[in-house]
């Protein structure tokens, strides 16, 4: 895809994901919504769902009605019918069939009208390309949600670089784009992220995320301050560990879609220090609660039994060893964590001649 048409695509794809959707369904059909009264009570309600955003739903209860609206707070749980092609995916990924959803998430975007379902598809390509790290496309399926809804819950999905890595060279290219004068927020802060990592892009990621600090979107500006931690972290052999802890303080105040990616720059911060205890619980986050970045994941479970195998914990280093052979193998740290696994259970022949 060319630098351009990526913001053709970003403009003609609006959609977000939440829990569950479709259209192109009759009109009799009915969405079902349960709500959290003040008093601890729940209460169903069916109608139309005219809307579902990051700040709470609209329902319609019968077309003569007004709409009635319910902060996201109230909403307990959302149920609707799926599209042939909407419903497929979503088995097809839950069986780990990430190809075959795709396409199937690809049909359900053209089948579907309504902008709340539609958001929610468009999640879940970002699911699909997540799952294989393809971060260029991640962007494209992202951006919409965003622009369909600015309170999007899907934040957890954002495609930031939080390693050091270099990326890929159609990031390279693009990302520069997206920091533009005329770019969002949300586009200067994912093309800055992509940029901080790459050598002549440095500076001007800096300064970009500097400002984002600033911004009175909370998400962009948290999100932005987190990601300037790894120009800290470069930019020190060792740093104090209670800044480590203050780090980790400000992500545990933080909503939960925004913690993951921070958890692998502390654990890096950790392992700086050679606390490797400490940096294999910071890794662990990612792997067992914030996982929407499986590429990431799978390379903070690696460094979690790095760090482990490095403390002298034999046994815990296997046992995260084998999860990324098993549960990640197809990622580029799969093969290593074979090597090590297997490495790890062979019998330490040099403790045996001494005892």
């Amino acid at each position: 895809m060319s630098r351009c048409s990526i913001h053709a695509v970003v403009v003609l794809q609006l959609a977000t994901y939440t829990t569950t959707l479709v259209w192109t369904v009759p009109a009799s059909a009915q969405d079902r919504v349960l709500v959290q009264q003040p008093g601890g009570s729940r209460f169903p309600m069916s109608g139309y769902i005219e809307d579902y955003t990051g700040r709470g739903i609209s329902l319609r209860i019968k077309p003569n009605e007004p709409v009635r609206h319910y902060p996201r707070t109230d909403i307990v749980e959302v149920t609707t019918e799926y599209t042939p092609h909407h419903d497929r995916g979503r088995k097809l990924f839950a069986g780990g069939k990430i190809a075959e959803a795709r396409d199937e998430f690809t049909e359900a975007l053209n089948d579907e009208d309504r902008p709340w379902v539609r958001r929610e598809i468009l999640a879940n390509q970002v699911r699909c390309t997540l799952w294989n790290g393809e971060y260029y496309t991640a962007v494209s399926r992202f951006i919409p949600i965003v622009q369909s809804d600015a309170e999007t819950f899907h934040y957890g999905l954002v495609p930031l670089n939080w390693t050091d890595d270099q990326p890929a060279e159609n990031l390279r290219l693009d990302a520069r784009e997206w920091i533009g004068p005329k770019a969002t927020p949300l586009s200067r802060l994912i093309g800055a992220s992509w940029l901080l990592s790459v050598a002549d892009g440095n500076m001007e990621a800096q300064a970009t995320l500097k400002k984002l600090a600033r911004e009175p979107d909370v998400r962009i500006q948290r999100l932005a301050q987190m990601q300037l931690w790894r120009m800290k972290l470069k930019g020190t052999s060792q740093i104090d560990p209670d800044e480590i802890t203050g780090w980790e303080k400000f992500v545990e105040d933080l909503s939960f879609e925004l913690r993951g990616g921070a958890y692998f720059v502390i654990g890096n911060a950790w392992k700086q220090r050679k606390e490797h205890e400490k940096a294999a619980r910071a890794f662990l986050w990612l792997p067992l609660v914030y996982d929407a970045d499986r590429w990431l994941s799978s390379r903070a479970c690696f460094e979690a039994a790095e760090s482990l195998s490095v403390a002298g914990d034999r046994n815990e280093a296997v046992k995260l060893y084998s999860e990324v052979v098993f549960r990640y193998g197809d990622t580029p740290w799969g093969p290593k964590a074979e090597a090590a696994w297997n490495e790890l259970r062979q019998p330490n022949t040099t403790e045996t001649k001494v005892r």
